[in-house]
């Protein structure tokens, strides 16, 4: 029988101060479930970011049905990747299939766009800038959405991933529907959990860090099954989190913090 404890979580971010604690298995806990119990940090990190912005005059324009984003190229830790997947693996019939069915068609329209192998290549290290920047302008062409989005809403908006709690703009809403022709200003988190999470993944399993293109996250999760059972000691797990968070934030501050371009 498992035993429960909190973990205590303070994260000193250019934004402000973030305290929180976790719940977690004192035996053990999966790196899949971490993640999830994780996700609230990033909604706190952007409405601190968003009250940043506004003190500057800038207010976040993202609204409920504006969902250009939800077609662009959305990136996964691997830990993320596997969240998705086992919350898909939870749904009722018919909705399970529906899903998987629309995850699918993604796959097969990037095949045939003769995208799916450089879709897999994402987050290599030896891609260039301008290569994954080429590979992201043509994905959004294909006007691919996200396998959640129904009636331009998220329907999973409680349980979605940490870059899309983070993603938020202060620019014309009616730019993203042209981001590689006209000018998006984001707001510029220091909380960067995917990423985090990516390291964190990297490191347990001794593998380069590697990100998921989201419309793959079922096919990479039944490639690499892992995902599903690796686990550690969750104070471990827990301190090496933070260290990555913080270690991220670090390097944004060092640049001037994460609003001095938007000052």
């Amino acid at each position: 029988m498992h035993h429960f404890q909190f973990y205590p979580i303070v994260l000193d971010l250019p934004e402000g101060r973030i305290e929180a604690q976790v719940e977690l298995p004192d035996r053990g806990e999966r790196l899949v479930m971490l993640a999830y119990k994780m996700l609230g940090l990033s909604s706190v990190a952007a409405d601190m970011g968003a009250r940043a912005a506004g003190r500057l005059g800038m207010q976040v324009s993202c609204r409920k049905g504006c969902a250009a984003c939800c077609r662009q190229l959305v990136p996964l830790s691997p830990p993320e990747t596997g969240m998705v997947f086992e919350f898909v693996q939870t749904m009722p019939e018919p909705r399970k299939s529906t899903i998987v069915n629309r995850f699918d068609r993604a796959v097969q329209q990037l095949h045939q766009a003769g995208l799916l192998t450089e879709m897999e290549r994402l987050g290599d290290p030896e891609m260039s800038d301008e290569t994954d920047r080429a590979i992201s302008k043509a994905y959004f062409r294909e006007q691919i959405a996200c396998p959640f989005l129904e009636d331009e809403g998220c329907s999973i908006y409680p349980v979605r991933p940490s870059i899309c709690r983070e993603y938020m703009v202060v620019s014309p809403p009616q730019n993203c529907g042209d981001p590689y022709a006209k000018t998006i200003r984001r707001v510029p988190l220091s909380l960067r959990l995917s990423e985090a999470l990516t390291h964190l993944w990297a490191a347990l399993v001794k593998r380069r860090p590697e990100l998921v293109p989201f419309v793959l996250a079922l096919r990479w999760t039944r490639e690499n099954p892992v995902i599903g059972t690796l686990a550690a000691r969750p104070d471990a797990m827990v301190n090496a989190l933070v260290e990555q968070i913080q270690s991220i934030a670090s390097e944004y501050e060092a640049r001037g913090g994460p609003f001095s371009s938007m000052a």
